[in-house]
């Protein structure tokens, strides 16, 4: 009986840290989004300029990444999955 609740308790610690390893990239995913609006608010002529790069093909896009504008859909969705 103790092994068994041992096992059980195991098990209900490594949920908690899956869930919490969640939580943090969603975090750290909305943390970067925030970032590079307040940068594209400050210093908007560079961002287009360098949008403008990309789009033209001499820039590396970051693989995974969604274009510009799409952070509203995902925004704060740390938030949303509790």
């Amino acid at each position: 009986i103790d092994m068994m609740s041992l096992n059980s308790q195991l098990l209900d610690a490594i949920q908690q840290k899956v869930n919490l390893s969640q939580q943090l990239e969603a975090w750290q995913d909305d943390m970067h989004r925030v970032i590079d609006q307040q940068l594209m608010d400050k210093h908007p002529k560079e961002w287009s300029q360098l949008a403008y790069s990309f789009s033209s093909g001499s820039g590396a896009k970051r693989s995974g990444e969604e274009p510009v504008g799409a952070e509203g859909n995902r925004l704060f969705s740390f938030f949303k999955k509790n």
